[in-house]
């Protein structure tokens, strides 16, 4: 594979999930996030040297991003016309 190619060939593709049932894809999607997680606890845990640290750094990255995100939403929709129903 050539450094420049973005999309993996077939072979080397992640295992589909249509066989899974629903509450089966929901459980692999909160382990998923919760990786995510522990991910982004240990870069902060890393950085600061402590827990205590850690955990408020990432509450309030957590309360940042929720807020970018709900200010980003209310964009998105006041952008929209309104649904008639």
């Amino acid at each position: 594979m050539s450094t420049s190619q973005l999309i993996p060939p077939p072979d080397l593709a992640p295992p589909g999930i249509s066989h899974l049932a629903p509450t089966e894809r929901m459980r692999l999607w909160a382990q998923l996030v919760a990786e995510g997680d522990r991910f982004i606890y240990d870069g902060f845990r890393q950085r600061l040297g402590s827990d205590e640290a850690a955990r408020r750094a990432c509450l309030q990255w957590l309360e940042r991003r929720d807020a970018e995100s709900t200010a980003a939403k209310i964009r998105m929709l006041k952008g929209r016309r309104p649904v008639v129903t």
